[in-house]
């Protein structure tokens, strides 16, 4: 194993694992410096979404087209649609063409790349990883929810739905390697063991996964560095930034931002604790109806 491309802190738990341990940081850190990732493949009707939007001129007809091929997704943005973040007046949107005007097309592949996640990264009923896989998409999709409104208090930041989606993959790395793992059993008696492995590891395994993805350079740069919380940024908030504030808030960390010299993320967003209160006030219900919608 070569451990020369490894960061400082993946090199000390190498230095301390043993046994399984040992044995998935070896295949992890092979993969990573070989760039032989066994990387899932994204589902085939996110990634016709994807590529439809990706042509300028797709007509809402399309999309409903390709999107009506998934009866499951079709519920979601309907439900969506029909939520508090989006709900007009009292008259229930019952047409998918309807709901994806009313959304736009970034929100519509967010919800794609959500349902594409579940199906990715799931775990058998009977596998002892299903509760935490369960509980780590539940905080995904929470930071994926924090994010968007947090992005929205930002004027410069003109596609909120960019920094949802950043939210969304923040973690795929701890997907990865929690799929990964059922293969190294005695890993899953040390929790304390396996949690500095998943620290350590899941940033840098997911860029490698969002950039196999094709998602922009931005997402990957979120996905890499929301734990820096002393990142280096020039410029105004990104959303890098957001996505690092909005990790804090899911995780029960909203204190940290009281300290506005400590993080710079929170300086650059302008937040601290009365503001995180105030948004997680103000937009409680929204909050929750756009976290039910990206469930499945």
């Amino acid at each position: 194993m070569n451990s020369q491309s490894l960061q400082p802190a993946q090199e000390q738990i190498v230095d301390a694992a043993g046994g399984g341990s040992f044995r998935l940081l070896e295949a992890l850190a092979s993969e990573l410096s070989g760039g032989s990732y066994d990387i899932p493949v994204f589902p085939d009707v996110a990634v016709r979404v994807r590529d439809a939007l990706n042509d300028p001129d797709v007509s809402v007809d399309r999309v409903a087209d390709i999107v009506r091929s998934d009866p499951l997704f079709t519920t979601q943005l309907l439900k969506l649609a029909n939520s508090a973040m989006l709900m007009r007046g009292s008259r229930e949107v019952i047409e998918l063409k309807t709901a994806i005007s009313r959304m736009g097309f970034k929100m519509v592949r967010n919800i794609a790349v959500s349902r594409a996640m579940d199906a990715t990264f799931s775990a058998p009923e009977s596998s002892i990883l299903k509760a935490r896989i369960g509980s780590l998409r539940e905080h995904s999709i929470r930071v994926a929810s924090l994010a968007y409104f947090l992005a929205k208090r930002q004027p410069h930041i003109r596609n909120p739905e960019e920094a949802m989606l950043a939210g969304l993959l923040h973690d795929i790395g701890k997907f990865y390697i929690l799929t990964r793992v059922e293969n190294f059993p005695d890993l899953l008696i040390d929790n304390q063991e396996f949690d500095e492995l998943l620290a350590a590891w899941h940033t840098g395994v997911g860029r490698v996964i969002v950039e196999s993805w094709g998602f922009l350079e931005q997402i990957a740069d979120a996905v890499d560095e929301h734990e820096e919380l002393d990142r280096i940024h020039f410029g105004p908030a990104d959303i890098v930034d957001i996505v690092i504030v909005g990790n804090l808030i899911a995780n029960g960390q909203d204190s940290a931002c009281a300290d506005m010299a400590g993080i710079p993320s929170c300086q650059r967003l302008n937040i601290d604790r009365k503001a995180v209160e105030q948004i997680l006030q103000e937009s409680s219900e929204e909050l929750n109806s756009l976290s039910l919608a990206l469930d499945r």
